[in-house]
């Protein structure tokens, strides 16, 4: 761990809603410990932070995802967030929890009242190389790439994007997502096999988001990672298995449970 106090930890997607209400899942947290963890980072003896991926997750809905994937780093426009969602993280920014970056494909920002973290340990290219390096060895999207552009083969062309945004100090190219406009497409387009399609993009965008927040985590540099998932549903392909825990400890990530956070920390 970090030699800086108090320490600083990533709480994971489902951690960050008891932290919010921490009546709201006594069976995954009990409340008790969920209201210790808010009271210890309202009163400043732990640093709170959740990654921009968790904000991907929670903010949109499933059909939410695959619209925002299609214009993303492109101009077109973009679904609004759940307005409940929205609520939950403005009530963690007020309470002191800062956000990590985990650079998506339009790296957007979904609720504007959280305070991106600071570089505190690592500047900021630091940060970003130690992220992708954690991330370079995984899938990542590259499930729903191969998935997108096998649809393509019997869809009309993707149309090519220009470059919408150019100034003397910066330069921005406008990326062609042909994979997620297909997979938007496939999702529009038919309605009678949604099931099947949503069995194999829903696991695949699970997994991307789980290694963006577990890869800010590390990137930042953070103490522990505050997660229950034990990837039970994905089996051992799941970043958080079990079976991969190891690896993780390997790389310098601490995973706790909400409880075993509190009892480490006497909290």
């Amino acid at each position: 761990m970090s030699c800086t106090k108090p320490p600083r930890i990533t709480f994971d997607t489902n951690i960050s809603n008891v932290i919010h209400d921490p009546e709201k899942w006594p069976d995954l947290v009990t409340p008790e410990i969920a209201r210790k963890i808010r009271a210890a980072i309202g009163d400043g003896l732990i640093l709170g932070f959740v990654s921009e991926g968790s904000v991907f997750v929670e903010c949109l809905s499933f059909p939410d995802k695959l619209a925002y994937l299609a214009v993303a780093g492109g101009p077109d426009l973009r679904p609004s967030p759940d307005p409940r969602m929205v609520a939950m993280f403005d009530d963690l920014a007020k309470l002191g929890m800062k956000l990590l970056h985990a650079p998506l494909i339009g790296s957007e920002k979904f609720v504007e009242s959280f305070a991106w973290a600071t570089d505190d340990i690592f500047n900021a290219q630091v940060r970003h190389d130690r992220f992708t390096s954690f991330g370079r060895p995984l899938p990542r999207h590259q499930p729903l790439q191969q998935y997108g552009r096998s649809l393509l083969a019997h869809q009309p062309p993707v149309p090519e994007r220009k470059i919408f945004n150019q100034t003397p100090h910066s330069f921005s190219a406008s990326l062609t997502q042909d994979w997620a406009i297909a997979i938007k497409r496939e999702w529009d387009g038919n309605p009678g096999g949604r099931k099947a399609f949503e069995k194999v993009v829903r696991p695949a965008i699970g997994e991307w988001c789980d290694a963006l927040i577990v890869g800010s985590h590390f990137g930042y540099g953070n103490d522990v990672f505050c997660t229950t998932d034990t990837g039970r549903n994905a089996g051992e392909r799941s970043l958080l298995h079990h079976s991969n825990r190891a690896n993780l400890k390997a790389q310098g990530i601490t995973i706790m449970t909400p409880a075993e956070l509190v009892q480490h920390f006497k909290l």
